[in-house]
């Protein structure tokens, strides 16, 4: 079978492409810095924001794209470039949409979020995808497979900096300029050393769902079927454990509660990490994933440690 996967050059497609080959495919490489190709990986140059993706017309005349990985994306919480993200993800993805019906493809496979509450204008952006292509699709009587995840994590494999390793780095950053003031003055004033407590805000006892790219991309090469599959973790830590096994590494005394009057310093951090704080409350999704890698103490670690060498291990 051949395949067109958008974005294959990015986090989530190079984890799924070598699952795909392994199962006897023909991969079709779409990115603006396509992959090295080999016989069973044909790189291909382009952008979904541009008309037919970016491609010549006469490049896959002959081809017959059975079906398509839509997975090309920007995945931002801050606002700082959503033009980009509505262009990239809502342009770009009615540009697939239109390539699918141009060359006859049988099915589009669309990797969108759990996170679908509008919070944000990637938020947004997928809400309005999952109704667009849903439309189109039945109306086009195209098989439509909508993926669903939830925060991708990294592997030593696949490693990617992405949001949790970005909150995290913050926590350190804000920590180490705090750490710095307060042994200056414990100094001048010739205090006991103490262990001050860094207060998040947020709901201790919520889950964060996290699942990792590598668990991902095997449901993604398994599933055939039409409809929505959640791909996120049936077991996900609370946010009281990931903040304690965070702290446990990075040697700060973290505690997550839902109402405190800031100090200077937690201020800073809430006002830095504003695009993290509706994550910050939990979640709750479905899941159709049976076996995945537990999110626990020893992974988590592994995660920061990863990021700290300068190999970061989520996205």
């Amino acid at each position: 079978m051949n395949i067109l996967v958008t974005g294959a050059s990015g986090f989530v497609g190079r984890a799924l492409i070598p699952k795909l080959i392994n199962k006897g495919n023909k991969v079709y490489g779409l990115s603006r810095h396509p992959p090295p190709g080999n016989e069973s990986l044909i790189p291909l140059e382009g952008d979904i924001t541009e008309t037919d993706l970016g491609l010549p017309e006469s490049l896959l005349k002959d081809v017959k794209i059975s079906a398509v990985h839509h997975l090309a994306g920007i995945h931002r919480l801050d606002e700082l470039r959503a033009v980009d993200i509505w262009r990239t993800n809502v342009e770009g993805t009615r540009n697939v949409l239109k390539f699918c019906l141009k060359n006859k493809v049988g099915h589009l496979y669309f990797c969108s979020t759990a996170f679908t509450l509008g919070r944000n204008t990637y938020e947004k952006s997928k809400v309005l995808n999952e109704k667009e292509v849903k439309e189109f699709c039945s109306e086009h009587h195209i098989r439509l497979t909508i993926f669903k995840p939830s925060i991708i994590m990294g592997t030593a494999e696949h490693p990617y900096p992405g949001h949790f390793s970005q909150f995290i780095a913050l926590v350190i950053k804000i920590h180490q300029r705090a750490e710095l003031i307060r042994r200056r003055l414990e100094g001048n004033l010739r205090l006991p050393i103490i262990e001050p407590v860094f207060r998040i805000k947020g709901n201790a006892q919520g889950t964060l769902n996290m699942i990792t790219v590598d668990d991902v991309a095997r449901a993604m090469v398994c599933t055939r079927r039409p409809g929505i599959h959640w791909l996120t973790n049936p077991k996900p830590p609370t946010l009281a454990q990931l903040v304690k096994w965070t702290g446990e590494f990075i040697m700060v005394n973290i505690s997550i509660q839902e109402e405190f009057k800031a100090t200077p310093i937690e201020a800073s951090f809430q006002k830095r990490a504003q695009a993290f704080k509706p994550y910050l409350k939990g979640d709750n999704f479905p899941s159709d994933m049976a076996i995945v890698q537990p999110i626990n103490r020893q992974f988590i670690q592994g995660t920061i440690k990863g990021l700290l060498s300068g190999q970061p291990r989520e996205g």
